[in-house]
């Protein structure tokens, strides 16, 4: 069902801001149809119940299935890990950590271990901690669990997709926070330095044993999941005010070096970057955009339910596709999606004018 806010722009020119992009020719511009009835269509075929497409700052486009509030906030599952870089950016900017700080300085119990001792800030968010998954009986560990993972690799040398290094992020930054006389939690810390600030309201954040899940567990609507993909596309700036350090959220998209489809935090899907092994990782919820699409380079938060904000830098656009998620609707895990079908059917490239 077509949403009345719903405007089909078939064949709206984007033109690329100053960065080149491939297959340009010679006027050096990248253009693009961008079809968001398409994509809304596709997105309600897989069980999808919004889309929001947010073209230069100004919603173009938003479609609700039949009986969706546009107000209602939905599980963002893993898509909320995307918080934590924006926790770590704001801290960079107050002073209260580095990127490449030891985190064994703050969490002392690390401080004896030949491998926990060795890993940063940096590491956790990028996932490259060495800290085990740990099992299936625990799988989102509350932070003193989680500080208490055993390293299986050498800070740095492996990808491991797990609650467990952002659980260990939650307990460092806790442990700042109450050394500065601050916020009590990291999620009270986000919302009063960032959130509020840039008018973006959760609906809710679940915690275990009393702290904020910092992997997942937040829920949001998807007009707020807008504006806080549109803060991060600003560099984090909100009514002309830098609320995070730049360079620290910059951080979060420059690929890694064990798993280049991935930054601080962020997918980095790319299909120049990556061998099909590190673009599917274990556990992760972003399906692979094969090489020869010809997509723009894209930053995503993705979260089961196949929960999407994906970041286009060089369009200067966002968009948001949400389900009711797994917890509310188990069918939507079995609903056939593929991240490369919706994004083709929202972009497509035109010739290069002459």
């Amino acid at each position: 069902m077509k949403h009345a806010l719903l405007i089909g722009l078939l064949g709206l020119l984007l033109p690329q801001p100053a960065a080149q992009a491939e297959d340009t020719g010679d006027s050096g511009r990248a253009q693009w149809a961008l079809d968001c009835e398409a994509a809304a269509r596709y997105s309600r075929s897989t069980r999808g119940i919004a889309v929001l497409v947010v073209l230069h700052g100004t919603i173009v486009c938003e479609d609700y299935a039949a009986g969706i509030d546009p107000g209602q906030s939905w599980e963002l599952a893993s898509g909320a890990k995307s918080f934590t870089s924006v926790i770590a950016a704001a801290a960079v900017q107050d002073g209260l950590i580095s990127l490449d700080e030891r985190v064994a300085d703050t969490i002392t119990e690390w401080q004896d271990d030949p491998r926990r001792s060795q890993i940063t800030v940096r590491h956790l968010l990028a996932q490259t901690s060495g800290l085990a998954s740990g099992n299936d009986d625990v799988r989102i560990p509350g932070y003193r669990a989680a500080i208490r993972t055993r390293a299986r690799h050498e800070p740095g040398a492996a990808f491991i997709y797990s609650a467990r290094h952002f659980q260990a992020f939650g307990e460092f930054m806790r442990r700042k926070l109450e050394a500065a006389g601050l916020d009590a939690t990291p999620a009270h810390y986000l919302t009063r330095r960032v959130l509020a600030p840039a008018g973006i309201e959760l609906g809710s954040w679940g915690a275990i044993d009393g702290m904020p899940v910092m992997s997942e567990a937040v829920e949001i609507s998807p007009r707020n999941w807008a504006r806080f993909g549109a803060l991060v596309l600003g560099e984090g700036v909100s009514g002309g005010v830098s609320l995070v350090d730049r360079d620290a959220l910059a951080a979060s998209f420059e690929p890694g070096r064990v798993n280049p489809v991935y930054g601080l935090s962020w997918w980095l899907p790319d299909h120049e970057r990556a061998s099909l092994l590190q673009r599917r990782p274990t556990g992760s919820q972003l399906d692979t955009i094969e090489a020869g699409e010809g997509l723009p380079a894209l930053r995503v938060a993705a979260g089961a339910g196949r929960q999407r904000l994906y970041l286009i830098p060089e369009l200067d656009v966002l968009v948001v596709r949400m389900t009711r998620g797994v917890t509310a609707d188990p069918a939507t895990r079995e609903a056939r999606w593929s991240d490369t079908e919706f994004l083709t059917r929202l972009l497509t490239p035109l010739p290069a004018s002459e």
